[in-house]
């Protein structure tokens, strides 16, 4: 039995999947969303793309959001492109190996 999806609802959901690490907010099952912004994030000013960002989320989920849940958002978003440029500054070359090397376990015998 096979379910095929439209183009349209695959970009949609690929979109979505794209955009979830920038909007996501940490959540623990017992607690539910951790809403303190991330430690350091809160003493600089967010980037122009880190409010952008937010006011995308405030204009699809602005009605369920008051304004310091949308600067926690704002705030999580700031932290996490902070992360993603501090990623980008370390130079990797095809050379480098990876953290771990991934080895199929094939019995006890070898």
């Amino acid at each position: 039995m096979s379910t095929s999806i439209s183009r349209r609802t695959f970009a949609e959901q690929l979109a979505l999947a794209a955009a979830a690490p920038f909007v996501a907010l940490e959540l623990s099952p017992a607690r539910g969303p951790n809403l303190s912004p991330p430690q350091g994030a809160q003493d600089t000013e967010p980037s122009p793309l880190a409010k952008t960002l937010a006011e995308a989320v405030r204009l699809r989920y602005g009605d369920r959001l008051s304004d310091d849940d949308l600067k926690v958002i704002t705030q999580a978003i700031h932290s996490r492109l902070q992360n993603v440029d501090q990623l980008y500054k370390v130079a990797l070359t095809n050379a480098d190996e990876p953290a771990f090397v991934f080895a199929a376990y094939r019995g006890a015998e070898r």
